[in-house]
């Protein structure tokens, strides 16, 4: 995968100075966005302190990048996430101490919103308001979320009209340098040719209001060639600043477009088997109340697995319990010789043993070659420790699933 990207920074047309910094280190495959807050000097500070630690703290961890790109295994997926997180609280110790020297610690601080790309694969940390939006296929998707004090009650709450005062509704609950500590939002995903991301500060978005520029038919079009790409870019760019600036650019408006592209044929069948993919594990009943962003998060959990027919799976050996969920397939449940279940696309395996620690007493035999979203239990628990909503919807819509097969699944598990 290749990547081209794109970036502005203003000041706008009411502010005296711009406390935004940009960060685009096409080498590492490093973008990076920091809004800072403080005061006409102190957001500067902070955003360009963020910034600059990010940038280092990467460049002298870029073996854990070279190791990934040999080998992309989910350990060192993983390592890279984590490396990545270790960047941005880095960051948040330089921008606290550099506060605490000036005495003014807790009032001086910063966005940092970070997106790396490492061949097909996206991460993403992130603190505060500022965004990392995905263009794909048309839509446009909100992958970081906002850490405010309106948007984490609405998360855990719902409905919050007439909670707040609207001056105190954008506080910021989560931000580079105001704390001593401060734990990152983390995403990983898949890139796909034809991809565009978007990071931008706060200026950007609430600039547009409700006239935002319809950018999936300005990357309607595939890509042709690089300059053809820059001139798109730019065209996206022309149409939000002119309609920011049209409503008056009452903050700092900065935005930083990275195109992903490829000229291998391969890679890009290999996008239309993903989508394909992806839609019909966006029809699976477990996942249907996950929003985008939630379903790629999920997605960075999981695997998937393909057997071939008259292969045996042994669910009784098995060292870590996992859920299998069939895409396409027949698999028949067998205790011994007898046939216990037939399972087809759609169905769930294995739900009782996952939940409840019982070790199943069966083996399931592939009818005809089949594959299998398969979700590991510790992996669960890794996304309801770290993603607590979605591990809530997930809970219950599994809870729903159970509630329609428990005869079934506790006739697989302790049928004697």
């Amino acid at each position: 995968m290749k990547f081209l990207s794109m970036s502005l920074t203003d000041k706008g047309l009411v502010r005296k100075n711009n406390e935004d910094h940009l960060l685009e280190v096409p080498e590492l495959g490093l973008f990076a966005i920091a809004d800072g807050m403080g005061g006409e000097l102190c957001g500067e500070v902070a955003s360009e302190t963020a910034v600059n630690a990010l940038r280092d703290f990467v460049t002298e961890n870029q073996a854990v990048i070279d190791a990934y790109q040999m080998n992309s295994s989910a350990e060192n997926k993983a390592q890279v996430l984590d490396m990545l997180a270790d960047a941005l609280r880095n960051a948040n110790a330089k921008v606290y101490k550099e506060a605490m020297q000036r005495d003014i610690d807790g009032k001086m601080g910063t966005t940092l919103t970070v997106l790396l790309v490492i061949d097909s694969s996206g991460f993403m940390v992130h603190a505060g308001d500022s965004r990392l939006y995905m263009i794909r296929d048309k839509t446009v998707t909100q992958l970081s979320t906002d850490h405010t004090l309106i948007n984490d009650y609405r998360k855990q709450f719902g409905d919050y009209s007439g909670v707040f005062d609207a001056k105190f509704s954008g506080v910021l609950t989560k931000a580079v340098g105001i704390q001593e500590y401060v734990e990152p939002e983390k995403l990983t995903f898949a890139i796909l040719p034809e991809d565009k991301y978007l990071l931008c500060s706060d200026g950007l978005y609430n600039g547009l209001g409700c006239d935002t520029p319809d950018l999936g038919s300005i990357f309607d079009a595939p890509f042709e060639d690089t300059q053809k790409e820059k001139e798109r870019l730019k065209e996206a760019m022309r149409s939000l600043t002119d309609v920011v600036y049209k409503n008056g650019a009452p903050d700092n408006v900065s935005m930083i477009f990275v195109s992903a592209f490829t000229m291998d044929e391969e890679e890009v069948t290999g996008t239309r088997e993903f989508i394909k993919k992806f839609d019909k594990i966006r029809s699976i009943e477990l996942f249907r109340d996950l929003e985008y962003r939630e379903l790629l998060a999920v997605m960075a959990q999981v695997e998937i697995r393909t057997y071939n027919k008259y292969d045996v799976i042994s669910k009784m050996s098995a060292a870590d319990r996992e859920l299998f969920i069939i895409l396409d397939g027949k698999v028949s449940a067998l205790k011994g010789t007898k046939l216990l279940k037939t399972f087809r696309s759609g169905d769930h395996i294995g739900d009782v043993a996952f939940l409840s620690g019982e070790i199943p007493t069966y083996n399931l035999f592939l009818d005809k070659t089949s594959s299998f979203l398969v979700i590991k239990k510790s992996a669960f628990d890794k996304i309801v420790a770290e993603e607590p909503i979605i591990g809530v919807k997930l809970l219950t819509q599994l809870a729903t699933v159970l509630a329609k097969q428990t005869n079934i699944a506790t006739g697989l598990i302790s049928e004697q």
